[in-house]
């Protein structure tokens, strides 16, 4: 740092640091995916392994699921997804990913056991399809003076197809082997399963929704998509809400250049090594083809994170189409203020910017950029972010602005990254924005 810069602005920079360790550190509990007890398998996503012929298709396939996640209540952010498995935007039908844990504690919830899932990408006769399926063997509350809850044999499935003689379909379906409440005395009672969609109250313990299904063919668009929940649990001593056996399947139609990948995150923190996403201020992702050249905006109002901090209008903004020349991807976005101790430190007009040009021939073309308004600390003068790039306070914190990284088809630009110096290895990214176009 020059001689130039003032002392009042690293002094009160200083104290920032405590702030932004104090943002950083607090979702670690329940933050991070669950770790299984000793003894036990969780195995991570593998590799995609082949189910037959890998064979390119003019269809997209996407899929996702998880075994458990946790949401809200004492829980400062999301918790991980158990066993999650993904298939992102492809084209190539003969893909399978599996996972599996065989058990785990969740914060919020209780005892998990048998948690497997399941994505894969076929084309069988005239029909192609992606299906997802997700299982939970059994789901044990942790106890409380009120009794133990137990809910068994939990399974969603869903699958998004097209068939050549009959069109596009899409299929969702849940199950549930049954529900049991030991009370303090007395012998176990079997809980009457809910239809799907009805909620069945255990009082003082949980509230049981089965089977929330969405099944979207949709003809006119050229795809289907089909969603599905096996088991929502809110648990009223933590006030979490727990979704169970989650699945989604979508399959479309209109590759012409290339598929599209990416997303604009106005805040994210990386703690320990785990990235997390802090709150819920606006998390936008491209869809696999693009948004048929529309300008699709996100946007949220002032939204605190945490004790003294505040992010005010947070937006994300995304645009994408394809031709059978060429694939342009863009995505953007902005901060409009980030106040951290109520005026201790302010940063203004954070902005970063990734855009991706795929051309039929092969040819790819990235391009990133980032702007900075002003840092105000302890309501002193403000001062240019671009002047303060790489200023580092030793033991405390280093800001660095617009970091560009070229990655596998595509780019990634931040546009300011906050590192604390205490041996935490936390990290708080403003503005990242991320787009990728791939051939396949």
């Amino acid at each position: 740092m020059s001689p130039s810069k003032p002392v009042p602005l690293v002094a009160s920079l200083a104290t920032s640091a405590a702030l932004a360790l104090s943002l950083a550190l607090a979702p670690t509990a329940g933050a991070a995916e669950p770790a299984p007890r000793e003894g036990s398998t969780a195995a991570t996503a593998s590799a995609p392994t082949v189910l037959e012929k890998r064979t390119r298709t003019p269809f997209v396939f996407k899929g996702n699921g998880y075994g458990t996640s946790v949401e809200g209540g004492e829980l400062p952010v999301d918790s991980g997804r158990l066993a999650l498995s993904s298939m992102a935007c492809t084209t190539i039908a003969g893909k399978q990913n599996r996972n599996f844990v065989e058990e785990s504690e969740i914060p919020g919830l209780g005892t998990v056991r048998g948690v497997s899932s399941k994505v894969v990408s076929r084309k069988k006769g005239s029909t192609t399809f992606q299906r997802s399926k997700h299982k939970v063997a059994e789901v044990v509350l942790a106890e409380s003076p009120l009794g133990k809850l137990a809910i068994d044999g939990i399974v969603s499935t869903t699958k998004a197809s097209f068939d050549t003689k009959t069109g596009w379909k899409a299929s969702a379906d849940t199950k549930l082997a049954g529900i049991t409440f030991t009370p303090p005395v007395g012998p176990p009672q079997t809980i009457p399963i809910p239809s799907p969609g009805q909620t069945v109250p255990v009082p003082g313990l949980a509230n049981i929704t089965l089977g929330r299904m969405i099944q979207k063919p949709e003809p006119g668009k050229n795809r289907s998509r089909a969603y599905a929940v096996g088991v929502v649990v809110e648990v009223i001593p933590t006030g979490t809400t727990v979704k169970l056996a989650r699945s989604m399947s979508k399959l479309e139609k209109g590759f012409k250049t290339g598929i599209f990948g990416g997303s604009a995150i106005p805040v994210k923190a990386k703690v320990l090594g785990e990235l997390v996403q802090v709150g819920r201020v606006v998390r936008q992702v491209m869809p696999c083809l693009g948004t048929d050249g529309e300008l699709v905006a996100t946007d949220a109002a002032d939204v605190n994170l945490g004790d003294q901090v505040v992010v005010q209008a947070a937006s994300a903004r995304q645009k994408g189409k394809q031709t059978n020349r060429r694939a342009v991807g863009t995505e953007v976005a902005r901060i409009a203020k980030l106040d951290l101790g109520d005026g201790a430190l302010v940063l203004d007009a954070i902005e970063s910017r990734a855009k991706v040009t795929r051309l039929k021939s092969g040819k790819l073309k990235r391009s990133a950029s980032a702007k900075v308004g002003a840092i105000t600390a302890g309501g002193g003068d403000a001062q240019s972010l671009e002047e303060l790039d790489g200023l580092e306070i030793p033991g405390l914190l280093k800001i660095e602005t617009g970091l560009r990284k070229k990655i596998k088809d595509g780019i990634r630009m931040i546009g300011l990254r906050i590192t604390l110096l205490d041996g935490t290895g936390a990290v708080i990214d403003l503005a990242t924005s991320k787009m990728t176009i791939a051939d396949r």
